[in-house]
């Protein structure tokens, strides 16, 4: 029931009802696994296994709508191409990734939310994620502190496997980013739970990520979109004409996520201060320019 709670003519109409639906449907994957939860022994120790649960009911019902998404953007692209609409890739794609940034930012919200009312080691698989990367980043601190260039290498290269798989995965399974979208929002929402004193805290935690975080979400976002309408495309065989046109713009559209990666790490290893300030008003301008432009429907629109 709860991936028929959105209609596609709804999404397409109100696309920020896809953050209240990512809300729901997170809160409801969250109180499941909490019932159906169960502790394992790995490793020589008992592993709370309510962070996956949650993860696996929260996809169970995004798959299904992101599919129809995508499968609909195929479509809507190939009437494009058939009635001649060419006004320019993005045009024919920026509502579709808004979509999908909103939905990631409400399964954020929701994991940041449940990550600071539930008990600590609830989410302990994410939490165990959340150390590894710190160590990580600690592992490397001196050396790129001494050169930022190393600190953007080593970001861009690990963002760029994750928007590669998000492509690859697409392109596989038509929906498949919905697992590495998941799976990084309840990552990213745990951190933000953990981190906040109280929930008034929430957004000005979040805020400290978004200057990097927002190129680099949207970079896989994009990029698995554009894997799914190759995809879709494929699997309704559509004519080679139209075919080819569809395969460039998802070339295009992993070209699009892997510069906004590129700006991504650019900005998490070498910005700091005010700078840091302008660039993150600048992205929520865009933003907010972009969600302006896609109220106005297309002519070729049902």
């Amino acid at each position: 029931m709860l991936e028929s709670l959105l209609s596609w003519e709804e999404i397409n109409d109100k696309p920020w009802l896809l953050f209240v639906w990512a809300l729901i449907i997170g809160t409801v994957a969250v109180l499941i696994s909490l019932q159906v939860s169960f502790e394992a022994g790995v490793a020589g120790s008992q592993v709370n296994l309510t962070g996956i649960f949650a993860i696996i009911f929260t996809e169970i019902p995004s798959i299904y709508l992101m599919t129809m998404l995508i499968k609909k953007e195929e479509r809507l692209e190939e009437k494009y191409v058939r009635e001649h609409y060419m006004k320019g890739f993005w045009i024919r794609h920026e509502k579709d990734a808004i979509m999908l940034l909103l939905y990631f930012a409400g399964l954020t919200l929701n994991f940041a939310l449940w990550s600071f009312f539930l008990p600590p080691d609830t989410f302990q698989i994410q939490l165990e994620k959340i150390n590894q990367i710190r160590g990580s980043v600690s592992g490397s601190a001196t050396a790129a502190a001494s050169s930022g260039i190393l600190g953007f290498v080593s970001i861009f290269s690990n963002n760029m496997q994750v928007l590669l798989i998000s492509f690859l995965f697409s392109f596989a399974f038509g929906a498949g980013a919905i697992f590495i979208l998941t799976w990084n929002a309840s990552i990213l929402g745990v951190f933000i739970g953990q981190l906040s004193k109280t929930v008034w805290d929430i957004p000005a935690v979040s805020a400290a990520f978004l200057p990097h975080g927002i190129p680099e979400i949207a970079g896989y976002l994009i990029a698995g979109l554009g894997g799914g309408i190759i995809s879709a495309a494929m699997i309704r065989k559509v004519p080679s004409g139209t075919l080819r046109i569809i395969l460039l713009d998802g070339l295009k559209l992993l070209l699009v996520g892997a510069l906004l990666i590129v700006f991504g790490a650019l900005v998490e290893a070498l910005v700091s201060g005010p700078a840091l300030v302008v660039i993150f008003f600048a992205e929520v301008a865009v933003l907010a320019a972009l969600f302006a432009s896609i109220t106005h429907k297309n002519p070729l629109e049902p």
